[in-house]
């Protein structure tokens, strides 16, 4: 009973108004199960999604695939809830295709994970087999590296000079051509001093030439030839002697320089090998890594491609598990486009009587604020009255108590004026010697004196 009524009311039902419906009780019971249902897919697609993709434990990929799984269950309630009847069909296909778009979308976001597994077996082999490829290219594109296309070249160059640097000083020497030329110039020079010698010693022995031993004419001879055959000779040893020095010093530099050259060919060389077995290394743990959602979907499109059967299993599997996201939006479409149903009916009439009760309370409260606004208006008018009045009453309270203080004010002045007079008159009737006459009491005194208080004091008119 309470399951029944937490389904219906997850598929946006009113249980109070189902009871009285239990045919529609019924769809609404089984729409709350599909959303349930969707949600689960989602919750176990999701975590499947976060271990292939990130690499989390299942624990943490469970926590966020039932998070995951609850958001989608509050967006496919929300497109069932704000789904609401329209007139006619055509409204009610527009009203409904964004969010049957949205269930599309959905659906294809949750299924894809969920086929990936399927196949994981599969996928896994082609996923191996495209690294290769992948690295068997890279490999290529490395060796045409123009940096490391060189290193052959480099290699050769390097065992080239190294073996000059290697060669010993006896073996450079007797490899330069200067000496061997020498070489061969000694051993001609050589050959003819011998020859000479030979004919000389034969001709006093008396064996050759002549056959008259002794030193005679045709003796002499024959040894200043042989004396210009050993003048050669030794010039020619000489030349060699040269020779082999220079080559011998030759041979040393050109060492030197090649040790310098090999050192630093070796340190070019590998360097280049270095930085190549970097870069292999750097791609060969990208491509490790590179076994997320894309290579996945990429290894099953290639097995797709590959294998025909197996793309069309994975579009039914697609589609399998996109029917189960765009089923409730659809049956609520279908639910919409039929006539009103026993519980449509009756939350249309209680609508009907909440917007009556909504405009009667309305009114009410309009005029209720009416006529509060009429009495507040009137007690307003009532009280700038009343402050109007006692502004008059206090106006008049104010002008008589600055009349009653300004008349004693003035009587103050006046008797003050009139005694200052006083003393005034008899100081002059003192000064001229005269007797002051006696002060007539103040009324006669006010009547006869030419006297005026406010003008100017009172001033005696003499002769």
């Amino acid at each position: 009973m309470i399951l029944r009524k937490w389904l219906a009311t997850l598929a946006g039902g009113r249980y109070d108004v189902l009871e009285q419906t239990p045919t529609d009780r019924l769809k609404y019971t089984a729409t709350g199960g599909v959303l349930l249902t969707t949600a689960a897919v989602a919750t176990v697609s999701a975590a499947f999604a976060l271990q292939m993709a990130v690499r989390l434990p299942w624990w943490a990929s469970l926590i966020a695939g039932v998070l995951w799984g609850v958001v989608i269950l509050n967006l496919d309630r929300l497109l069932i809830i704000g789904m609401t009847r329209r007139a006619g069909w055509l409204r009610n296909i527009v009203g409904a295709l964004p969010r049957v778009a949205l269930a599309v979308l959905l659906g294809t976001v949750i299924s894809t994970p969920l086929v990936l597994r399927i196949f994981q077996p599969e996928i896994d082999t082609e996923l191996k087999a495209l690294q290769n490829e992948r690295n068997s290219k890279y490999a290529t594109e490395l060796e045409a590296n123009p940096r490391y296309q060189v290193i052959p070249d480099l290699e050769k160059k390097l065992a080239e000079t190294q073996s000059v640097a290697d060669r010993s000083t006896d073996a450079a020497v007797a490899a330069d051509e200067g000496v061997k030329a020498a070489e061969t110039e000694v051993t001609r020079a050589r050959g003819v001093y011998e020859k000479a010698q030979s004919e000389a010693t034969c001709e006093i022995d008396g064996t050759c030439g002549t056959g008259v031993p002794g030193v005679a004419q045709a003796a002499e001879e024959k040894r200043r030839t042989r004396d210009i055959a050993l003048d050669d000779y030794e010039k020619a040893k000489t030349r060699l002697d040269v020779a082999q020095s220079k080559a011998r010093d030759g041979a040393a530099a050109a060492s030197l320089s090649a040790r310098g050259e090999a050192e630093r060919l070796r340190t070019d060389v590998e360097r280049r090998r270095a930085d190549r077995e970097a870069d292999r290394a750097l791609f060969n743990e990208r491509l490790a890594k590179d076994e997320g959602l894309l290579s996945r979907i990429e290894a099953l499109n290639s097995l797709a491609d590959k294998r025909p059967r197996l793309g069309l299993a994975q579009f039914v599997l697609f589609l399998l598990f996109l029917s189960l996201e765009v089923l409730p939006v659809l049956a609520k479409l279908l639910q919409l486009g039929g006539p009103p149903t026993t519980y449509d009916q009756l939350i249309d009439r209680m609508e009907a009587d909440a917007k009556r009760t909504a405009a009667r309370n309305a009114a009410r409260e309009q005029n209720v604020a009416d006529n509060y606004a009429e009495l507040q208006a009137e007690v307003e008018h009532d009280q700038a009255q009343r402050q109007y009045e006692a502004g008059l009453e206090a106006n008049r309270l104010l002008v008589d108590q600055q009349s009653l203080i300004a008349q004693q004010a003035i009587r103050r002045w006046a008797e003050e004026a009139r005694r200052q007079s006083d003393h005034e008159l008899t100081e002059w009737f003192r000064s001229s010697g005269r007797p002051a006459p006696n002060p007539p009491p103040p009324a006669q005194a006010d009547r006869t004196m030419p006297f005026d208080p406010i003008t100017r004091p009172f001033r005696p008119q003499e002769g």
